[in-house]
């Protein structure tokens, strides 16, 4: 087999499975990793493209083309290894840290794009055979020598960054780091040994290749699309609480910071052990059926077991140590000290009204999540739709139904509007494309599951206002001024107040975040989308009121990430 035969193969089977590379990875459920990993993939078959038509070249024009892809694909992708490696080590870079990056990029990118134009990358290059294999004989310019330095920056870097961290982070797997050091290491390394090999032997694809290929094994086999993702939406952000996570089988899997200052064991503990081997006090928490308080020093935590469900399965548990310190100060009080208890009361019930509100967030935020909308939707959604009632407030509109108490209701009610939801199936919620009827019947039927759900799950709630106003949000605000909407078609003001309201608010956010089926609207579209929709999908009179406060809408979109 001649030299040609065998670089042929190669080239050929490195971009067949760059190929699969992307469709396994495109076929993962969707997440932040999932995108990036998309996006490397998609380079490294640019790179691996750019060398099979390399090794087919009979021209010098044919030749720099595939360098062209070659230097794309390669560049990009030293860009993507570097933001993996800072996302999965979660590193707060300075803010002025990937614009540079990414601008230099860029310029490498613009470089190598127009090499043939300019004496920056090559200085002259001319096209010959060696041994039957077509290749470029270059004359490297200075943007070259820049590119090969940034090259060795980003793998001895990266080396240097997966070692720190691995003596930093104690419960990483021993086998991890060596994957991870592999990553930079390889197209490096393949890089070094072009000195002492032929000039027609490259073989650069294929090192990109077995690091991408490294990265999908580690993705998989440390499940980042598991258990963890799904956890941290039942975690409130407290100083104050103790959070523990575990899987399904009690293995260990994360904790934070106060919990490791209540269990200092759990600082030495590895992911994925057992949880009794950790701590037995911690393993007889979670299986007992009424667990005990808590006592460090003068602090006291009430210990509560939630439950991760996904698909209807058990995936983990969440053990959250609340600090009731407080509330165990106020039971002693209550002997001695009658005036106070009311004082305590009055402070204790308002903290559990803010406790339960950043739980039907978070609970929300999850629901969100599986239409693969971020959980800032349901916060956005919510200050909307209580900016238009506080508009309406002002002007004296509705009167008779908008008051203090109204605002404060629908602030509360509005981030439970798509509860429905969780009985959609993933396939529908997170489908790219248009939905078939009979998906869309399926799809419109989560009004009326949501209203059933806050129905059963608010059966025993005192405040009947609350009751009928969650339940209507969840039912109607997908009803229109005109009738036709679903799933009752109303029309006009036989629409709750609080619906109507809502469906404004929704659809803004809706026309103004990435969705999968949909592209993102900027502000003056989504703005005048809805002006065109009064009197038809939205009342008249609210859309008046939305307009008023363009300003203060679009300052909320983009603080909060809109």
């Amino acid at each position: 087999m001649t030299m040609y035969e065998s670089l042929y193969i190669l080239y050929s089977i490195g971009l067949i499975i760059s190929i699969l590379c992307i469709i396994g990875v495109a076929f993962q459920k969707p997440s932040d990793e999932q995108k990036l990993m998309l996006l490397i993939s998609f380079f490294a078959f640019l790179l691996s493209l750019g060398y099979w038509f390399g090794i087919q070249s009979n021209s010098a024009d044919a030749s720099i083309l595939a360098c062209k892809l070659m230097y794309l694909g390669g560049s990009s992708l030293y860009f993507l290894f570097v933001l993996f490696f800072v996302r999965y080590y979660k590193i707060k870079t300075p803010k002025l840290f990937f614009p540079i990056f990414a601008m230099l990029c860029i310029i490498f990118a613009g470089a190598t794009l127009t090499m043939d134009q300019h004496h920056w990358f090559y200085q002259s290059f001319t096209f010959a055979y060696e041994t039957g294999v077509p290749v470029l004989i270059k004359e490297y310019g200075m943007l070259h020598t820049v590119y090969m330095v940034m090259e060795a920056a980003v793998a001895v870097g990266l080396v240097v960054l997966v070692i720190y961290q691995s003596i930093k982070r104690k419960d990483k797997e021993k086998w991890e780091p060596f994957l991870l050091v592999a990553v930079p290491l390889i197209p490096a390394a393949i890089h070094l040994g072009r000195l002492y090999l032929p000039t027609q032997i490259d073989l650069a694809s294929i090192g990109i290749l077995l690091s991408e290929i490294l990265l999908i094994i580690l993705i998989y086999r440390l499940k980042i699309y598991d258990i963890n993702d799904t956890a941290k939406q039942l975690i409130i952000d407290s100083m104050d609480d103790a959070i523990v996570v575990v899987d399904h089988n009690y293995q260990y899997k994360d904790a934070n910071e106060q919990a490791i200052v209540l269990f200092p064991e759990l600082a030495r503990a590895k992911k994925d052990a057992k949880l009794e081997d950790i701590s037995s006090y911690l393993d007889q928490t979670l299986k007992s059926e009424d667990p005990s308080l808590f006592y460090l020093g003068n602090w006291v935590y009430e210990p509560h077991i939630k439950t991760i469900r996904r698909n209807n399965q058990i995936r983990g548990y969440v053990i959250w140590y609340l600090d009731v310190t407080e509330s165990e100060k106020r039971k002693e009080l209550v002997l001695n000290y009658q005036q106070d208890l009311e004082k305590e009361v009055i402070l204790k019930t308002a903290q559990i009204e803010e406790i339960q509100e950043q739980m039907i967030i978070s609970f929300a935020n999850i629901i969100e999540i599986r239409d693969t909308i971020t959980g800032e939707h349901v916060r956005r959604t919510s200050i909307y739709a209580e900016k238009i009632a506080a508009v309406l407030y002002k002007n004296g509109d509705y009167s008779e139904i908008i008051n203090e108490r109204f605002i404060r209701l629908l602030h509360s009610a509005a981030p439970l509007h798509d509860v429905g939801k969780i009985m959609v199936s993933d396939s529908i919620l997170n489908k790219p494309g248009k939905l078939t009827e009979e998906e869309w019947i399926l799809m419109k039927k989560h009004a009326e599951n949501g209203q059933s759900i806050l129905k059963n799950a608010l059966a025993k709630i005192q405040d009947v206002d609350y009751y009928n106003m969650v339940c209507e949000v969840a039912m109607y605000h997908h009803e229109r001024w005109i009738g036709g909407g679903y799933p009752k078609a109303l029309s006009g003001e036989a629409i709750p107040l609080s619906a109507r309201i809502m469906a404004i608010a929704d659809v803004f956010d809706a026309l103004t975040s990435e969705r999968p089926y949909k592209e993102i609207y900027d502000y003056d579209a989504a703005f005048e989308i809805i002006k065109k929709e009064r009197g038809l999908h939205f009342d008249p009179v609210l859309v008046d009121a939305f307009l008023s406060i363009r300003e203060e809408i679009e300052a909320v979109g983009k603080e909060l990430g809109n």
